[in-house]
This record gives C-alpha cells, structure tokens and sequence, in this order.
C-alpha cells in the first residue's frame, strides 16, 4: 500500500535526541564524544575504512583512550548551509509541495532550496520567488520588520527566521545552526515575529485574458455618507473597459478621496450608470476614481487583504488582453487554517491559490520548518585545560574520533548514571612504574617472555619516570613483572595498576570516524565537530 515516511521522522528522531542531553534526567541517555587511536595507520595520508561489524566495534573499543560527556551546550540541530548568492533561484514555501523538494536543489534549474543565510548570518525562509525569477537583492531586517516579511526590491519575499552570531560553534562552512522555538534568545528569535495562521502568498494559478482597469474615472459629484454613485459618462467607462454592459464591474474595487478602504462594487445598472458600493462613502466628491481587479480571500480567519496586479498597464489603464500576473498580500491577517482566493475583474479565467503557513505560524518552529534532521555535536577537548585535569595526555595524537552512548563503569553491568557520569574520563590502562630507560611512544609494550608470547600487551599512550598509559591492552598485568618495549627495549617493573573508566565494549557506539593524525600539544585544545543524520 502507498506509504510515506515524514520528513518530521528525522527532525522528531533528531529533537529527541537533543531533548535527551538538554535535559538530563535519570531516564534520558548519557553522551560521550570519545577520541582513539593514536598509533600510526599503514598509509598515514589514507586512514583505515570503516565498516559496520561486531568485529569493528570491539576494534573501535580498544582504540578509545579518552572520552568527554556531552552537556547541552555540546549538541544542536542543523541544517546544510545555503547562502544567499545574487542572481540565483530560489524555491518558495508551498503548503502543497513535497517537504523534501522544498529543501533540495536542483542544478539543471538552477533552483536552490528554500532558505538562506545572509551575509549578516540572517535566515529566510523564500515565501515567494516573483513567479520563479532570480533573487538579486540580498534581504535585510528581523522580526521587527512587518513580522519579519520582508519584502525585496527583486520582487521576492522572505521571512525572517533567526540570526546565527558569529562566535556559534555550530555554524560551519556545510552546516548552520536551527532553533527550534521562539524563546531561544540567543538566535535572536521573537514570538512577535510569529502569527498563528497567517498568510503572506497567493500564487495566480491562471492568467485570464482581458483584463482592464483604469485610474482616471468620472462620476457625478457625491457628499458622505452615499451607497450609490452614478458614472458622468458610462459610454466612456464601457470603452475603457472594453465591456458591453457596467455588470462586469461588479465585486471590482474602487478606490479615491471619501471612498472607504477595500470598497468595492456590489451591484450595477446599466441603463443609468449607477453603481452600489459595498461601503458608504466617507468624504466629498472627487473627479478622479479608480476601479481595478478585487481579490477577494475567504477561510476561517481573519483580517487578510491582497490586490492584483495586471500586465501591460500604462497610465492607469490597462491594454487590450490584459491577464493577472501576480497577486501580493498587503495585510498577512491571522488565524488561517483554510482559505481560497477569488478574482473579480473585467476579464474572465484568472484563478489562484493561497499558501497556508505551518501550525503556530511562520517561523514558530524554524528547525522543523528548515528539516533540521541531523544533529551536530561540537565538543572541545582540552576546554578545561591541555590534559583535562589530568586524564588526556598532551603529548599523544589520535586518529579516530565518535559517539559513545550509555557505558558501563568498569566491571559494572549497568549503565551509568547522572550521578555517576564524569564529565572528562581515561580508558587508558595506568600503570605505576619503577624508574628507568623511557619507551617510545605509540610503541608495542608487553609482559611476557616475548613480544608473541605475551600475558600482557599494549602500546604506549603516554609516560612520565613513575607512570606509564597504555592503550588496547590485552591479558593480564602482573605487578612485580617488568613492562617491556618491544622497540625501545625499556624494561620497567610495573607497581602499581588503576583499570579504565568504563568496561570495555559496553553501551553503544553510534557514530564513528576515522581521520589523518590529530597531534595533540601542550598548550593545544581541539574542538571535535560531527553530524549524525536521522
């Protein structure tokens, strides 16, 4: 049977996992990024491909030496960056378009999805794309400006979503950062800035043909407070408007001093020349009336205006064949959840349809409006100092980086808890040592009679002239038994043992990634920065 899988899958799926980390309770799943792997790749220039086995996983294990929790302020949704380039189309919000065509490109059209970051790290979502012609005007503005709609001299319009600052650590040169609500102040979003059920874009379906409409109309002399007026010379409108007979102009608009604003013609005689107006006039006469194209915009909210525009119009009066090119929102309205539009002119055939905005409105939610369904993870390592407190050496190098889920202390067979989570752990095998030759680091270390008759074996992560780390260590350390290097030759009685932080191959890992040498230095902290896509 047909069936879809929402693109809101991935943004729930992705929400649910920074929901996790932001709020840290006992039930929710406890994150670590880790680091690993700090010896040497048979082709440094191309690390080790990757593969998804159990086989791997415990490889994985092996190479982790350190790993650091993820705090809230470690994880958030993002979006692919697209950034605003003149001369460039972009897609426009469509309430009936597929959600994944809105936010693809498509090079052959030269068409861009329907978002961008400006050069003042704004961003929009396109609204309208004035009928699918190039942006050339960057946006400017916020919520502040007419609800954040702003409208470009192009003839596009874009809402205002949020702002990214420059000193974000998510903002990369591929991705940029998506609140998920209004309250998230440091995006510089508002609920100001958000109508429920507003509408910015009727899209004209159909041209028409025939279309007219004129500026400078005559009608005798009128005081306040009229419903009817009479036109000085109906031969003359007839002509203009290339009608036979004044019921065409019914449900136009008319416009001029003393007449009300969205006034529009209810009824017509054209025998006399008198017309009904849908609202009394307000004011004196005036000489010079103008009756053109009514859009009219029904639905279940409230207070929503939009006029036509028409092609080939000079002077006030439209040409022959006129047709309805584009139709503009001049008052967005609130509360829409349906609505249809209808055009009234001297013409015939012109038809459109209004976009609906999301639930809550534009903007109340950008990350599921932008399909945010992938999560960045940005942690630093070295933020509290070169070795974090200690447990990192600063003078190693790793390869391999990812995300740890829900491990167990060593030789526990639970899980972790909040309270018992360290923000900065070791997975090194500690060995106290008596003093002596130094080893090499990264090299192969052992007990045993030899290096392939060994009880246990290692390599060499970090040392000092008592203490020695050591990584991927295999068997059973036997203190009062040297520690040998099976390069260096540095043989060293061990004393002392303290095991890693976490039991080997628990929890989960869910994202891992291999990369050419990471050196690490005193002095030195390196910001660790990846993206899971749900």
């Amino acid at each position: 049977m047909p069936s879809i899988t929402k693109k809101n899958f991935g943004y729930n799926n992705a929400e649910m996992w920074r929901n996790a980390v932001y709020n840290s309770s006992s039930s929710d799943p406890i994150l670590y990024v880790f680091i690993g792997n700090h010896v040497p790749y048979a082709n440094e220039s191309s690390p080790d491909s990757l593969v998804d086995t159990i086989s791997t996983e415990k490889d994985i294990w092996d190479n982790i030496y350190a790993a650091k929790k993820v705090t809230a302020n470690d994880i958030e949704l993002v979006i692919p960056k697209v950034t605003w380039t003149g001369n460039t189309k972009y897609r426009n919000y469509d309430d009936t378009i597929d959600i994944n065509t809105l936010l693809t490109a498509n090079t052959t059209q030269n068409l861009k999805p329907m978002y961008v970051i400006t050069s003042e790290r704004n961003v929009y979502k396109c609204m309208s794309n004035n009928s699918s012609a190039n942006s050339t005007v960057e946006p400017t503005g916020d919520y502040t400006t007419s609800n954040g709609n702003i409208a470009t001299a192009d003839g596009y319009l874009w809402k205002y979503m949020y702002n990214v600052k420059p000193s974000n650590k998510f903002l990369t040169n591929d991705w940029v950062p998506a609140p998920k609500s209004t309250n998230q102040l440091d995006y510089n979003v508002n609920p100001t800035g958000v109508v429920d059920g507003e509408l910015t874009t009727v899209i004209v379906t159909a041209n028409g043909t025939n279309y007219r409409e004129a500026s400078n109309v005559v009608v005798i002399p009128y005081t306040s407070g009229q419903t009817t007026l009479q036109f000085a010379n109906t031969a003359r409108i007839l002509s203009v408007f290339q009608i036979d007979n004044i019921s065409n102009l019914a449900n136009m608009s008319i416009s001029g001093t003393g007449i009300p604003t969205d006034t529009y013609i209810t009824a017509t005689a054209n025998a006399t020349g008198v017309i009904t107006l849908s609202s009394a006039t307000t004011g004196s006469f005036s000489s010079n009336l103008t009756i053109s194209t009514r859009v009219y915009i029904d639905g279940d909210g409230t207070g929503v205006a939009a006029s036509a525009t028409l092609s080939n119009t000079v002077s006030g009066v439209s040409s022959a064949n006129a047709n309805v090119s584009k139709i503009t929102i001049t008052t967005i309205g609130a509360g829409y959840s349906k609505s249809n539009a209808f055009i009234y002119g001297s013409g015939t055939g012109a038809t459109a349809r209004v976009i609906l905005s999301p639930k809550y409105g534009n903007a109340y939610n950008p990350a599921k409006e932008l399909g945010a369904s992938n999560l960045m993870t940005a942690v630093r390592i070295g933020e509290i100092d070169t070795t974090e407190g200690g447990l990192i050496s600063s003078n190693t190098s790793f390869r391999q980086y990812g995300l740890l889920v829900d491990p167990h202390k060593y030789g526990n067979t639970s899980t972790i808890t909040q309270a018992t989570a360290n923000s900065v752990i070791s997975q090194t095998i500690n060995l106290g040592v008596v003093a002596g030759s130094s080893y090499t680091l990264d090299e192969y270390v052992y007990q045993g009679t030899s290096a392939t008759n060994a009880t246990f074996y290692g390599y060499l992560n970090y040392q000092t002239s008592n203490e020695v780390r050591v990584s991927k260590g295999k068997g059973t350390v036997t203190i009062g038994l040297p520690l040998i290097g099976a390069n260096s030759g540095a043989s060293r009685v061990i004393i002392s043992k303290t095991t890693p932080e976490f039991q080997p191959y628990s929890g989960d890992i869910l994202h891992v990634e291999n990369t050419t040498k990471t050196q690490r230095e005193d002095g030195q902290a390196e910001n660790i920065k990846f993206v899971v896509r749900f």
